[in-house]
């Protein structure tokens, strides 16, 4: 079986400046400063972001995942983050966000925001989200 078809779904992803769980309703979140973009004074550009995602799994389990920032004008990978998932049943649709500290965009322009899953065959690519980055000068 194809590693996509056995690793969870990304169904939505929001960039933002802070993910809060809300202290009394469980399931619940605040996202603050939700963002397509972000201006820079200068470069290296370096700000904390949060990334909030709706995932699904068609299986209960355990899956590792990471989340790669691609510059899209070389290709380069300018951050990474490891994260895991876990899902109690099947068929679950699961709130999770990470914190990506030390984003250091070193020139404006388009960026990627990627999430990959792995399975014992491999890693697939689940979701994408572009971001922008922008010079106050432009």
């Amino acid at each position: 079986m194809a590693v996509a078809a056995v690793t969870p779904r990304v169904r939505t992803i929001v960039i933002c400046d802070d993910v809060s769980a809300s202290p009394t309703e469980n399931g619940v979140f605040d996202l603050t400063g939700v963002r397509q973009h972000i201006f820079a004074e200068s470069f290296p550009c370096r700000v904390a972001l949060s990334l909030f995602m709706l995932l699904s799994s068609a299986r209960k389990g355990d899956y590792t995942g990471r989340v790669v920032i691609v510059n899209e004008r070389n290709e380069r990978m300018i951050r990474y983050v490891k994260f895991a998932a876990d899902f109690d049943r099947d068929n679950q649709l699961s709130p999770f966000y990470l914190e990506i500290d030390n984003c250091v965009f070193p020139e404006a322009g388009a960026y990627d925001f990627e999430v990959y899953f792995s399975a014992r065959d491999g890693e697939a690519l689940k979701g994408e989200h572009p971001f922008a980055v922008l010079s106050h000068e432009e």
